[in-house]
């Protein structure tokens, strides 16, 4: 061969490679996708096939009569599978005896916005969430059979801000506003805790729920609760369950900013007890309140079994007929507001919210 014919064959396999290093990949890039007003059947199709970065954007109602509206596909760090209701928001309504819950996110790295979940007494939960990584914003779920939203099985980093949890427990019972992780018996992860955490609720409220308004379970830690409210309007919830604003069994919990209202049982506003769990370990502690209000309250405002948590000294109090701490609470540690230091981590509800 010359070495004409083998310069001419070196520059033809150069320029072959060439052409293969810059010719478009087949790669799949994010989409938006609109659902057509209220199609159930358009919008699970577009969970099943979603990618990384995708925006579906749905409105009017769905009308749910067969199961969950459940995810299918991963989202990715930095590229959030989203769930957006445009204009007005839309509105997702259970019309039969339906599964779980209304909206159940199984997979990491989720944006739900700008929605209505009505379980209408049909449904066990409105949104239940079941993976890490996400932001719900603009939320509303209402008449849930038990809890209206749900976080468990190890879920974590998670921004709830904006939303509201209205008339859970239709059941008569189980009706949580917000509820993180299991009791230790309904652990999913058994014998391991469920380790959900990392979770801030921000602006957030729970109105008119037939137990608890936020409740934190044993083995979940490191959870933020700002700017938020609990109001029973002056009903008496469901006392066996519990009747409390906020009840927290967790580790490393701060209320600020928050306020509890309007409860005719005698739960209190704020309950914390450690306990052991069925693992050996004892969970329910440091527990920090930092301007937190309670009002028009038949009950206490606290109740606590330990001391190791605090009572900032910018709380305020009315018409709360059971006084500062139940009948045979311990006594928080006073501390000065300019002492508080709020909780932050690297993930999705880290930032500084309070006061």
């Amino acid at each position: 061969m010359t070495n004409q014919s083998l310069k001419l064959n070196l520059l033809s396999l150069l320029c072959f490679v060439l052409v293969f290093a810059f010719y478009p990949s087949h790669t799949v890039h994010a989409a938006t996708k609109t659902v057509p007003a209220g199609n159930v059947a358009t919008l699970r199709s577009y969970l099943a096939s979603a990618q990384p970065g995708d925006i579906i954007q749905v409105s009017g109602t769905f009308n749910v009569s067969d199961g969950t509206i459940a995810t299918s596909i991963s989202g990715a760090s930095g590229k959030y599978i989203t769930i957006r209701g445009t204009g007005s928001g839309a509105t997702f309504n259970f019309t039969a005896s339906g599964g779980n819950s209304v909206i159940h996110i199984k997979h990491p790295y989720y944006k739900l916005e700008n929605v209505t979940i009505n379980a209408n007494s049909k449904s066990n939960k409105g949104l239940l969430i079941e993976a890490s990584h996400g932001y719900v914003t603009g939320v509303t779920v209402k008449n849930s059979l038990s809890e209206a939203f749900k976080i468990r099985k190890n879920s974590q980093y998670w921004l709830i801000s904006n939303s509201s949890a209205q008339n859970a427990g239709q059941s008569g019972k189980f009706g949580e506003g917000f509820y993180v992780g299991d009791a230790d018996q309904n652990w999913t992860t058994k014998p391991n805790p469920d380790k959900s955490g990392y979770i801030t609720f921000l602006n957030c409220s729970a109105i008119k729920t037939k137990n608890d308004g936020f409740d934190f379970k044993e083995g979940t830690h490191h959870i933020k609760v700002v700017s938020s409210v609990v109001d029973f309007q002056n009903t008496v919830p469901e006392s066996t369950v519990g009747n409390n604003g906020i009840f927290m069994r967790a580790n490393y919990v701060q209320i600020i900013d928050t306020t509890v209202k309007n409860n005719k049982a005698t739960g209190q506003a704020y309950r914390t007890s450690k306990m052991t769990a069925s693992d050996g370990v004892s969970y329910g502690n440091h527990l920090e309140l930092k301007n937190v209000t309670a009002s028009n309250l038949s009950g206490a405002m606290i109740y606590t079994n330990y001391t190791s948590n605090k009572l900032f000294t910018d709380y305020t109090m009315s018409g709360v007929a059971g006084g500062l701490y139940q009948s045979g609470s311990q006594t928080a540690a006073s501390a000065s507001p300019s002492t508080f230091v709020e909780m932050t981590w690297s993930g999705e509800g880290g930032g500084t919210y309070g006061s």
